[in-house]
C-alpha cells in the first residue's frame, strides 16, 4: 500500500516538474507599461520572438488577453534593430478567442521562422499602475487598470509572491527593496469582498522580467490574503510618552534597529494616519524632537465583564471614547503582546496570557510586537473592524496581591490571594513553608513562623484558588508563585491556609475584667508592656485599645510605675486618631530612654461575658458592647473548652458533642488566645462585618461534664431501675456494657443510693432520642457522673439497654388481700427488711402520687391495718410542687406507728380466651412474649384460680407490627400479676416481630392413650392431644396414679409392646414427677424431645386392638401422575417411530417401481423412472395410512394433472408412457383402462417431516374409453420427440 502511494507521489511531483519546465510565457516588453511592447514568448526555459506571418487582428485581441491587458488598442509592424532569433513561433492563425497565443492553429514551435526584422509592437487597453494600500513604501499590493483612477485589484500573496517578487514591486514604486514580508496583518475588509479581483502571479524561472504585472498568471477564486510587503523606503514611526493616550507625544523613527527622535518635518497628516491615529491636530518641534497630538484619542484598556479592571482582563482600544477588542488566537497572541500591555499600563511582568474565547467586534486583529513598543497600538495589526472570535486576554503582575485576614493581627490570618479582580482562599494540603515566607516578606513581617500548634484561623467564605501555589525560596511577591495553567480538579473538602509571621503581635489587657488593665503586647513567646508616657499615652490611643478589644471607649486612662512590676517596657510609642481601629497600625515612633518608667493602664465602658446557651452546654455565647452571639467553631480549640467550662463552673471535663445544628447569629468569626489571659473574655475576638457569614462547617458549641445528671427512670422504686442520663438536654439510656465497670455504678449511685449494688435488667420503652450513653468512664474518686467522661453513640452501637439496683434500693409494695394488686397494706421494701408506711400525714396527694406509680389509677380511699413491722416509714407531700414519685415526699424512718391501708380506684383485669388456658389480656389488650416467663404464667393460673402453669409453653400466636401490646416485668416479692410493672409497646425481638402470650394452666390437663387402657400415652391441655416424650422421671407410683386417672385400674408391667415403630421426629410433652407430686397433672411440662419413642402404659383393662389386615396407604398421586405422563410420552414416541419407517418403506417401493409396457393401456407418472411394481404392491401400497387420504378423480381426456399436498415440490409436468409388464399385472393394474398419478421417486424427501399432513398422497383416476394407438400417440405438453424425459408409445424406456 505505502509502495503504491510513493509511486503516486513521485508520479505528480513529476508532473508538476514537468509542467513548469513546459509552461509558456507570452509578455510585451520594450513599452512605457506592461501592456505596451513587443512580443516576446517563454518556452522551455528560452525567450524568443513570433513571427508575423498569417497576423490578424484576432491575434492582437488573443496577445492583449494572454497578457491580461484587456483589448488590443493600437498594433504597428516595426523593423527593429534587435535580432529576432531565436523565433519560437510562426504562421500563427488565431480566430480571436483563444487565451494564449500557443492555442492558436501553428505547425509548432521552432518550426517555421522568418529572417525579417519585423516585429509586432501591440499597445493593449488596460493602463497598469501598482500601489500599496497601507502606507507609503508598506502595504498590500493592489493594481489598477486604468492608470491609478480606481482600484481594480490584489494580487494574491498565498503563493508565488517571495523575496524576487517583493523585490520587483519596490523598485518600480521608487521604494528601494524588501525589508520584510509581513504575513496575516494586510488583510483588508475590501480585500475580502466576494467582488474584489486577485491575480495570481508567478516570476521565479523566467528571468527577463522588469514588471511585476508581467508574472501575472490569472485571476483567482480562492485566495485567502494580499500579497504585501514592506520595502526599505518605508519609515517606521511610533509616538512615546502618554499613556493615557498613545496618539499623543514624541515622534520617533525606527533607524538602524533603534528609536530615535523624529526631527525633520514631513507631511504630519501622513504621520497620523500611518499609526492609525487620525490626522493631525496639532505638533510643536523642540529639541528633542517633534511632539505630536493627532485627532484620534486612543488608549489601551482592560476589561472583566464588560467593566474597567486593574491589571489583568480582556484587551481593548478606546478610541475617541469607543471601547473595541483586540482578537486574539492561540497563534497570534503570545507572551510578547501581552508584555507590550503590561508594561504599557504598568501593571508588572506577564502571568496570564490567553485568548479568550468570546465572539464580537474588534478593532485589531493579527497583532504583532516586537517588543519595544510604548503601546500596543503601535504593534503591528491589522487596523480595521473585525470580527473576532476570540479576544486577548492578559493577567499582570500588578493584579495579584495577598493579604492575612481574620487574624488577630495583621501579620497572622487566613491567606487570600486576589487573582483576576477576586480574592481566593488557598488550600491548605498543597501549600509549602516558603510559599509563607515569600508572604510574610511580601507584607513586611519578616519570615514566617514556626509553631508546634499551628494557630487556627477562620475559614472565610470565598472561593478557592484553581492554582497551585509554589514560591521559589527568592520569590518576593505572590505573582511570582502563580502558575500559568489551573491545577488538577480540586476535592470538595478543602481547608483555608493561614500562617503566623515573625512580626505578628497582639495588643491585650491584663487585669480582673475583661475590658479594664494594663495594656500589653505579646510578640512571639515574649510580653512588653505599653509606656504609660503621658506624651505618648492620650485619649486617642486609649479609645483605640477599648475599641480594639471590643470594649467600647476609655472611660480613663492612666499609668503605673513599671520599677515595681519589673516589666519589659516596649520602645514604641503610637500616635492614634479618634477613628483608628487599631494600636500597632497607627503612627509610631522610637521612644527615648527613660520611656520605661510607666505601664499604660486603661478602664474602658463595655464588657464581655462568654458562656454558653444552655448553662453548661450549647453554643459558645458572646456578649460584647451590648450584643450578643456565637463563635465560629473555625478557631475553636480543646484548650478552649476546658476553659470555658472551669470559667463557668461547669466541671473540667469536654464531652463529644452531637451533630448539632445551626445556633444563632454568629456575632465574632474567632477568637484568639494570648500567654496572659486569665479566662476566655480576655481573648482577642475577631469581630464578623458580613451579614450573611455562614461558619463553615459550624459555631462552637461545647458540652461540659458539670452538665450531666443520672436518675432512675422507675417512679415506684428508688435507686433501682433503668438509668436514664442528661446529655445534651435529652434524657438517654444507657448500655448494659457501661455499667461493668464498678467505679461508674458507684458514681451512678452517689451519696444518696449508697455503694454500688449490680447490674440488672432494662424493662421499658425503647428511646426515642436516636441515641445512647455508650461508655461511661469513671475514676477511683468519682462521686457523680459528673466527674466521668462519656461518649455517646446511635442505637445500633448497643445491643443491650442497661438497669442499675444500687445498695439502698428501696421498693414500694403493697400486701396484697383478697387477690386485689391495687389494695392492701403499704410497705417499704429494702435490703436491710420491710417497714410499714405511716398512716400519718398521709392526704389524697400522696395516695394519687403512689395510686399512679403502682399503675393503679387514682387514690379511692386509705385506712389503717394490723401489722407486726416494727419500724415504719412515713411520707408527706406538703410543700412538694407537683411531685412525679412518692419517693419525693419520703421523710424519715421511725419507731412502730400504725400502718397505711390504701385502696386505688384502679385494678388491673387479668383474662385468658378460654377457661384456664388461652391468649392472656390485662385490660383487654394483649400481652407480648418477649420479656415474659413461666413465673408470670404461675401467678396469672393462681390469679384465675386454676393452680400452677404448665411449664415451658411456647408461645406461637405473632404480633401485629402496628399495634401496641403490654409488656410486662415481676419481681420475686410480686404474687399477684397485677403488682408487676409493665408498659404499652410495640412487640419486637431481634427486629422482628415477637410473640404474644398465651397461658395453659394444670387444671385443664386431660390423659388419654391410644388403646383403650393402654397403648402411647396423650396429654391435652387446650392445644389438642399430643404424645409423650419418653418416661424416664416417671416411677412406678406416678403410673400407677395415671391408670387410675384413666380410670383402667392398677398399672399391668407384664404387657410390653413387641411392635416397636419409627421414633417420631419432635415430641414436646414431658411428665417428670418427684416423690412429691401427689397429683400426676402437675407433673406436664413443655419440653421437646427428638427421635424418640412416645411413652407408652398398659393398665388392667387393657383391650388389645383386633388385627386386620392393614389397609394400603393411597398411592401418591404425585407418582402417578408422573407414570401417566412417562406412559404417554414412550407411545407418542413409538408412534413417531411406526409412521417414520412406514414412511421410509412406502418410499423405498416407490423407489423399486418400474415403468413397464402395458398393452394399449397407459399408466401415467409424474417425471422419474420406477423399478417393476410386483404383484398386489399397489394394493398394499393402497392399504397402507396412505390410503384413507386417497382421491379418485375420473376424467375422459388422458392428460392428468398432480396434485400433492406439498408446499415446497412445484406442480409436476405429466410424462406418459407404456409400461411392459405382464398378464397378471394388466389385468390387475389396467383392466379399466385408467392411469394412476403416482408420486416421483426421483424427488428429494429429506425435507419432508414424516407427518399426516405431508404423507398423505393423491392419485388421480382418468377413464380411458379406448387406447390411443402408437402411431397416434403425442408427447405430453412440454416434451418433444428427442427429449430424454420423452417415451416413444410402444417402446421400452
Amino acid at each position: 500500500m505505502w509502495f503504491l502511494l510513493l509511486l503516486l507521489h513521485t508520479a505528480h511531483i513529476e508532473a508538476v516538474i514537468a509542467q513548469s519546465t513546459s509552461e509558456n510565457r507570452l509578455i510585451l516588453r520594450h513599452g512605457s507599461s506592461p501592456c505596451e511592447g513587443y512580443i516576446e514568448i517563454y518556452h522551455e526555459g528560452e525567450w524568443g520572438h513570433v513571427g508575423e506571418k498569417y497576423w490578424t487582428e484576432n491575434t492582437d485581441k488573443v496577445v492583449c488577453r494572454s497578457t491580461h491587458c484587456g483589448e488590443p488598442v493600437n498594433c504597428t509592424s516595426d523593423t527593429v534593430s534587435w535580432a529576432i532569433e531565436p523565433m519560437l513561433l510562426n504562421e500563427v492563425k488565431c480566430n480571436g478567442k483563444e487565451d494564449h497565443l500557443w492555442n492558436c492553429e501553428h505547425p509548432g514551435f521552432k518550426v517555421s521562422s522568418s529572417k525579417k526584422k519585423i516585429q509586432r509592437k501591440i499597445k493593449c487597453s488596460n493602463n497598469i499602475t501598482m500601489s500599496l494600500d497601507g502606507f507609503k513604501c508598506a502595504g498590500a499590493v493592489k493594481y489598477s487598470t486604468d492608470g491609478g483612477l480606481t482600484d481594480s485589484g490584489y494580487f494574491c500573496g498565498d503563493t508565488g509572491w517571495d523575496t524576487k517578487e517583493a523585490d520587483l514591486l519596490c523598485k518600480n514604486l521608487d521604494c528601494g527593496t524588501t525589508d520584510e514580508i509581513p504575513k496575516d496583518w494586510m488583510v483588508l475588509n475590501k480585500f475580502q469582498e466576494t467582488t474584489t479581483k486577485k491575480m495570481t502571479i508567478k516570476c521565479s524561472g523566467f528571468g527577463k522580467i522588469d514588471n511585476l504585472w508581467q508574472c501575472v498568471t490569472g485571476e483567482s477564486r480562492s485566495c485567502k490574503k494580499p500579497a504585501s510587503v514592506i520595502c526599505t523606503g518605508h519609515d517606521k514611526l511610533r509616538l512615546k510618552g502618554n499613556a493615557s493616550n498613545v496618539c499623543s507625544g514624541r515622534l520617533e523613527i525606527e533607524e538602524n534597529g533603534k528609536w530615535n527622535p523624529l526631527k525633520k518635518k514631513n507631511n504630519s497628516d501622513d504621520w497620523c494616519q500611518q499609526m492609525h491615529c487620525g490626522t493631525e491636530a496639532f505638533h510643536s518641534k523642540g529639541d528633542n524632537g517633534i511632539q505630536l497630538t493627532c485627532s484620534d484619542n486612543v488608549t489601551v484598556v482592560l476589561k472583566d465583564s464588560d467593566k474597567p479592571s486593574t491589571c489583568y482582563g480582556e484587551v481593548h482600544i478606546q478610541r475617541n471614547g469607543k471601547s473595541q477588542a483586540v482578537c486574539g488566537t492561540a497563534s497570534t497572541w503570545t507572551k510578547k503582546e501581552a508584555e507590550v500591555v503590561c508594561t504599557e499600563l504598568n501593571c508588572g511582568s506577564v502571568i496570564i496570557y490567553k485568548a479568550k474565547s468570546v465572539r464580537g467586534e474588534g478593532i485589531m486583529d493579527n497583532v504583532k510586537c516586537s517588543g519595544d513598543e510604548p503601546s500596543l497600538w503601535h504593534c503591528r495589526a491589522k487596523h480595521s473592524k473585525n470580527q473576532c472570535s476570540s479576544v486577548a486576554y492578559v493577567v499582570c503582575a500588578d493584579s495579584i496581591s495577598v493579604k492575612l485576614l481574620d487574624g488577630p493581627g495583621k501579620c497572622a490570618g487566613r491567606v487570600e490571594v486576589q487573582h483576576e479582580g477576586k480574592w481566593h482562599r488557598v488550600n491548605q494540603a498543597e501549600w509549602k513553608g516558603t510559599n509563607s515566607d515569600t508572604v510574610c516578606k511580601q507584607l513586611n513581617c519578616g519570615s514566617r513562623r514556626v509553631l508546634t500548634t499551628p494557630e487556627k484561623f477562620s475559614q472565610g467564605s470565598n472561593d478557592f484558588l484553581r492554582k497551585t501555589v509554589k514560591c521559589n525560596p527568592d520569590a518576593k511577591h505572590i505573582s511570582e508563585c502563580i502558575p500559568e495553567t489551573n491545577s488538577n480538579d480540586q476535592t470538595k473538602d478543602l481547608v483555608a491556609v493561614g500562617i503566623t509571621c515573625e512580626e505578628h503581635k497582639v495588643v491585650f489587657l491584663k487585669g480582673d475584667s475583661s475590658c479594664s488593665g494594663m495594656v500589653g503586647i505579646e510578640h512571639d513567646t515574649k510580653t512588653y508592656w505599653l509606656s504609660g508616657s503621658n506624651e505618648t499615652w492620650d485619649q486617642n490611643s486609649a479609645d483605640t485599645v477599648c475599641r480594639q478589644m471590643h470594649c467600647g471607649s476609655a472611660l480613663n486612662h492612666t499609668s503605673i510605675p513599671s520599677a515595681d512590676l519589673m516589666k519589659d517596657v516596649w520602645n514604641v510609642s503610637y500616635s492614634c486618631l479618634s477613628n483608628s481601629t487599631s494600636l500597632l497600625d497607627c503612627e509610631n515612633t522610637t521612644l527615648p530612654s527613660n520611656h520605661s518608667d510607666t505601664i499604660a493602664t486603661v478602664a474602658c465602658s463595655g464588657k464581655i461575658e462568654v458562656n454558653l446557651t444552655n448553662e453548661c452546654w450549647g453554643y459558645v455565647n458572646v456578649c460584647a458592647n451590648g450584643e450578643c452571639g456565637n463563635v465560629c467553631a473555625d478557631t475553636w480549640t480543646d484548650k478552649n473548652d476546658a476553659m470555658l467550662c472551669k470559667d463557668l463552673g461547669c466541671g473540667d471535663s469536654v464531652l463529644e458533642t452531637k451533630a448539632n445544628t445551626k445556633g444563632s447569629k454568629v456575632l465574632f468569626k474567632g477568637l484568639h488566645t494570648t500567654n496572659n489571659m486569665n479566662n476566655l473574655s480576655q481573648s482577642i475576638f475577631i469581630k464578623n462585618d458580613e451579614n450573611d457569614y455562614i461558619c463553615k462547617p459550624r459555631q462552637a458549641y461545647v458540652v461540659c461534664s458539670g452538665s450531666f445528671k443520672s436518675k432512675f427512670s422507675s417512679s415506684r422504686d428508688k435507686c433501682s431501675g433503668n438509668v436514664l442520663v442528661e446529655y445534651e438536654g435529652q434524657w438517654l439510656p444507657v448500655c448494659k456494657k457501661a455499667f461493668e465497670n464498678i467505679n461508674t455504678q458507684k458514681a451512678i449511685c452517689g451519696e444518696e443510693c449508697g455503694l454500688a449494688g449490680e447490674p440488672i435488667p432494662y424493662f421499658g420503652p425503647e428511646s426515642t432520642e436516636g441515641r445512647v450513653i455508650e461508655k461511661i468512664e469513671c475514676g477511683d474518686d468519682a462521686k457523680s457522673i459528673t466527674a466521668c467522661k462519656v461518649k455517646t453513640g446511635p442505637p445500633s452501637t448497643c445491643s443491650q439497654r442497661g438497669g442499675l439496683q444500687c445498695s439502698n434500693w428501696r421498693k414500694m409494695e403493697l400486701t396484697v388481700g383478697v387477690d386485689m394488686a391495687c389494695s392492701g397494706a403499704v410497705s417499704v421494701l429494702s435490703k436491710n427488711g420491710t417497714s410499714a408506711v405511716s398512716v400519718k400525714d398521709w392526704t389524697k396527694k400522696e395516695g394519687d402520687v403512689l395510686c399512679q406509680n403502682l399503675e393503679c389509677g387514682y387514690f379511692n380511699s386509705s385506712g389503717t391495718a394490723t401489722s407486726a413491722i416494727s419500724l415504719t416509714t412515713s411520707f408527706s407531700c406538703a410543700g412538694v410542687k407537683d411531685p412525679k414519685s412518692i419517693w419525693e415526699c419520703e421523710n424519715q424512718t421511725s419507731d412502730k406507728q400504725k400502718q397505711l391501708f390504701l385502696k386505688c380506684q384502679d385494678e388491673p383485669k387479668f383474662t385468658l380466651s378460654n377457661t384456664c388456658h388461652g391468649e392472656l389480656k390485662i385490660n383487654d389488650v394483649a400481652v407480648c412474649a418477649t420479656d415474659w416467663n413461666d413465673a408470670y404464667s404461675d401467678m396469672v393460673c393462681r390469679e384465675k384460680n386454676c393452680s400452677n402453669a404448665i411449664a415451658g409453653v411456647s408461645h406461637d400466636k405473632p404480633a401485629e407490627a402496628k399495634k401496641n401490646y403490654f409488656h410486662v416485668s415481676c419481681e420475686k416479692n410480686h404474687n399477684n400479676p397485677g403488682q408487676c410493672k409493665r408498659y404499652k409497646g410495640k412487640c419486637q425481638k431481634d427486629g422482628k416481630e415477637g410473640k404474644l402470650v398465651s397461658v395453659y394452666c394444670v387444671h385443664n390437663v386431660k390423659f388419654n392413650t391410644t388403646q383403650t387402657c393402654g397403648g402411647q400415652i396423650e396429654v391435652s391441655y387446650g392445644r389438642g392431644w399430643k404424645k409423650v416424650c419418653p418416661l424416664n422421671l416417671f416411677s412406678k407410683k406416678h403410673k400407677e396414679m395415671l391408670c387410675k386417672v384413666l380410670g383402667c385400674g392398677s398399672l399391668n408391667e407384664s404387657i410390653t409392646n413387641n411392635n416397636k415403630q419409627d421414633p417420631v421426629p419432635n415430641l414436646e410433652i414431658l411428665l417428670e414427677c418427684n416423690n412429691d407430686h401427689q397429683n400426676i397433672t402437675y407433673c406436664v411440662s413443655q419440653k421437646p424431645c427428638k427421635d424418640a419413642q412416645p411413652a407408652e402404659i398398659y393398665c388392667d383393662g387393657y383391650v388389645p386392638k383386633k388385627e386386620t389386615d392393614p389397609v394400603p396407604p393411597p398411592p401418591n398421586i404425585l407418582y402417578i401422575i408422573l407414570g401417566v405422563g412417562f406412559l404417554l410420552v414412550l407411545v407418542i414416541l413409538i408412534v413417531v417411530f411406526v409412521r417414520i419407517c412406514i414412511v421410509k418403506k412406502a418410499k423405498k417401493k416407490a423407489m423399486n417401481f418400474s415403468l413397464r409396457k402395458l398393452s394399449r393401456k397407459e399408466v401415467e407418472f409424474e417425471s422419474g423412472d420406477y423399478e417393476d411394481v410386483k404383484d398386489n404392491e399397489m394394493e398394499d401400497f393402497n392399504l397402507s395410512r396412505f390410503k384413507s387420504e386417497t382421491e379418485v378423480i375420473t376424467e375422459n381426456d388422458a392428460r392428468s394433472t398432480s396434485s400433492f399436498p406439498y408446499d415446497d415440490i412445484d406442480e409436476a409436468q405429466p410424462l406418459t408412457s407404456q409400461v411392459a409388464t405382464d398378464a397378471d399385472s394388466r389385468n390387475n393394474i389396467n383392466q379399466d383402462g385408467v392411469t394412476y398419478e403416482v408420486d416421483d421417486p426421483q424427488e428429494n424427501y429429506d425435507d419432508i417431516e414424516a407427518c399426516p399432513e405431508i404423507t398423505q398422497t393423491e392419485a388421480e383416476v382418468h377413464n380411458s374409453p379406448q387406447t390411443t394407438p402408437e402411431s397416434d400417440a403425442e408427447a405430453p405438453q412440454g416434451l418433444v420427440q428427442g427429449d430424454e424425459d420423452y417415451l416413444v408409445p410402444g417402446q421400452d424406456g
